[in-house]
């Protein structure tokens, strides 16, 4: 009954690796597109970092969620396979497979990082940071820098992991076995990966939303504020006003969709680190089925990255309805930040011209001087 109950597991969960790998390919290329080139504040830098993320979370269920799909619906119906695992086809497929798979997690945990960082350091105006950052040019350049540091550090996989192994069958026979993840090197890398996947990111992560959840709070307070002391003096104008409220709702939608990405990515990835690091050297029995539980636990959060920008952003939202009735995308004019920035430089210019410059003073000073006084 248990083994009857154990192989059902495992059908399971190769169909929803399947099911991973299925959804998350059309959607996460319509992510890639749709922060490319269909949404109006593309040039934002946590819009730019999202585009990459969709990149990296595309690649994500063809390492281990491939696997599994081929090995238990595939694989296991077949009775003159040897092959167990798809790292076992070659040196090569295991060393792509494993180096991939580390390589891609730890780029995902990562590139959200960068992405909430970014989104603390514009919504803080007063850093000096903030114009280095917030740069298009410079925010590019800190994705690439993370993907390949990340690649660098990964790349002990392709030296240590996977060695050939001949053996004797019952005919006799020489047969050639790929041994994948055996390793003594995956024992520290492990965790590592746990520190660079998992607890590192969570902290930064959670570190940067409190932050941004501080000053958008004291933002408020303040903006309640000047809105009493306004009312009772003077009213703004209509358009400065109009190009506050508009930043106002983009930076909310903003930071109300890192605040989810967070969220989702600490529940569907947490429990595998606790597996690993307090539970994985007692449970032996069914251990393979539960990391198999984990790892497409752990891809769910990649995957569902589509829903939570549906649901948060409703910019993101038009644009994807745009994009499935055919219709011409928005083309990207100036954000809100240039639109108030552009409001404050017209407002002083309209002040300075009507103030009298020091020419018009001199040749009006003759005039006064020459006519006639009035008693």
């Amino acid at each position: 009954m248990i083994a009857t109950l154990a192989d059902l597991g495992y059908f399971i969960f190769g169909l929803y690796s399947l099911l991973l790998i299925l959804s998350g390919t059309p959607l996460n290329l319509l992510c890639f597109y749709i922060f490319k080139r269909v949404i109006p504040n593309r040039s934002n830098a946590t819009i730019i970092v999202f585009s990459y993320l969709a990149l990296i979370e595309l690649l994500i269920p063809f390492t281990w969620n491939l696997n599994y799909t081929i090995r238990e619906l595939v694989w296991k119906r077949q009775t003159n396979s040897s092959i167990k695992n798809l790292e076992e086809h070659s040196l090569f497929v295991c060393k792509l497979v494993s180096f991939s798979a580390y390589f891609l997690l730890q780029c995902a945990a990562w590139l959200k990082t960068l992405a909430t960082f970014a989104r603390c350091v514009s919504v803080h105006n007063e850093w000096t940071i903030r114009k280095y950052i917030l740069n298009p040019r410079a925010i590019h350049r800190l994705c690439w820098m993370t993907i390949i540091l990340i690649g660098i550090m990964n790349f002990p996989i392709w030296i240590v992991n996977g060695k050939e192994a001949f053996s004797i069958d019952k005919n006799n026979k020489t047969q050639k076995q790929i041994m994948c993840y055996r390793s003594v090197f995956f024992k520290y890398w492990e965790i590592a990966h746990l520190l660079l996947y998992n607890f590192i990111p969570f902290a930064l992560m959670i570190l940067c939303n409190l932050a941004i959840i501080r000053h958008v709070r004291e933002s408020r307070r303040r903006t309640q504020r000047s809105k009493m002391r306004s009312a009772s003096i003077v009213k703004s104008p209509s358009t400065l006003s109009s190009n506050r409220r508009s930043l106002a709702t983009s930076d909310g939608r903003l930071t109300k969709t890192l605040i989810f990405i967070t969220i989702f990515f600490i529940i569907f990835t947490s429990p595998s680190a606790i597996f690993y690091i307090s539970l994985g050297k007692i449970i032996k029995r069914h251990r393979h089925l539960i990391t198999m539980g984990l790892s497409n636990l752990a891809t769910t959060s990649h995957v569902s990255s589509f829903i939570i920008y549906w649901l948060t952003s409703s910019d993101f939202k038009n644009a994807v309805i745009n994009f499935l009735y055919c219709r011409a995308p928005v083309s990207q004019g100036p954000s809100a930040e240039d639109k108030l920035q552009h409001s404050r430089y017209s407002t002083r210019a309209v002040s300075t011209s009507m103030r009298p410059s020091s020419s018009d003073l001199q040749r009006k000073l003759p005039t006064l001087y020459l006519s006639p006084s009035i008693d």
